[in-house]
């Protein structure tokens, strides 16, 4: 019977500027991990529920600040199996700390099939969220998988 030969285990080479996967434990520049769940945000947004294709490398969200003002952003990502209550996934609610029109990514391997939701909390409307899915390891988006800023639901307190 045939076999495939493993591919090279080659990260693609990135540029400056680039989304690539990060690991589980790695958070992006100017972030930390939030363990107070405070409601210290104005604003609460979410994509609502959406689900994982098959060949799902990555789930990645990109925050964008154009505000004039140094800006916190809340990022929590939740799975949400069908007949249960959903759960926060790693790595937790991470809080990014943005200077006006200054961006930031994370992108994550989780299990694909599931629905997921991914929550941004912050005191600005000039803050932009986009999700989408990558089929590897660095920013190249599956077709139709892309959530812009516009999709995005605001969440009534």
């Amino acid at each position: 019977m045939p076999t495939i030969k493993e591919k090279s285990k080659k990260l693609p080479v990135t540029k400056e500027g680039m989304a690539v996967l990060t690991g589980i434990d790695v958070l992006p520049v100017n972030s930390v991990l939030d363990k107070t769940f405070e409601k210290m945000y104005k604003f609460h947004y979410t994509t609502g529920p959406f689900l994982l294709p098959v060949k799902s490398g990555s789930l990645d969200w990109v925050i964008l600040n154009n505000d004039t003002t140094v800006q916190k952003v809340r990022v929590i990502i939740y799975k949400c199996p069908v007949g249960t209550v959903k759960v926060q996934v790693s790595p937790g609610p991470i809080i990014v700390t943005l200077k006006p029109k200054e961006s930031s990514h994370n992108a994550n391997t989780y299990v694909e099939g599931y629905p997921y939701e991914v929550v941004v909390e912050c005191n600005s409307q000039l803050i932009f969220p986009y999700v989408s899915v990558w089929p590897g390891n660095y920013g190249v988006v599956i077709p139709g998988t892309g959530i812009n800023s516009a999709s995005f639901i605001r969440m009534l307190p």
